[in-house]
């Protein structure tokens, strides 16, 4: 049976009848899923201090991978600012009032997803890493911290941004 893939819009010949994307799309979507190595379960170690793979390691993979899926530095960076004023309003006013902006991020990367600015693996990342984060401020800080981390290995674009 043809059918249109819900993603690019491309026709198909579905093979089973639940099937809603094409070949294509398919792997596309499975080739940018990240592994669970890469998505961190805390930000502190057992005696609350920052773990080192917010700052080494994990950051420049993610980094590597996330640009290699499509995503351009100012996307990455406008993220950053929207984490780090949650931070801040968090660490002024308690966890509480940073949630909406949390929530709203959360909103605005899966509006992205559908758009298709902004690629699948970094959605998955953001959100898991939310989660973490509206849990305290210091789970905030600790992402704040990661996201940081990862902006700073983000390989250079060539010829200006993406």
């Amino acid at each position: 049976m043809r059918r249109k893939c819900e993603k690019c819009g491309k026709e198909f010949e579905a093979h089973k009848p639940h099937f809603k994307i094409c070949p294509d799309c398919y792997a596309r979507q499975k080739k940018t899923s990240l592994s669970s190595e890469l998505l961190l379960k805390s930000y502190y170690d057992e005696k609350s201090n920052l773990l080192k793979e917010i700052f080494i390691g994990i950051p420049e993979s993610l980094a590597d991978f996330f640009y290699r899926d499509g995503l351009a530095t100012k996307q990455l960076r406008d993220f950053h600012l929207v984490i780090l004023r949650a931070r801040n309003k968090a660490l002024l006013q308690g966890i509480n009032a940073a949630r909406p902006i949390l929530w709203e991020c959360q909103r605005n990367a899966a509006y992205q997803l559908k758009r298709g600015v902004i690629p699948q693996s970094f959605t998955q990342f953001l959100e898991h890493h939310l989660t973490l984060a509206e849990k305290d401020e210091k789970m905030l800080d600790g992402f704040c911290q990661h996201l940081q981390s990862i902006l700073a290995y983000f390989p250079k674009e060539k010829g200006g941004s993406r």
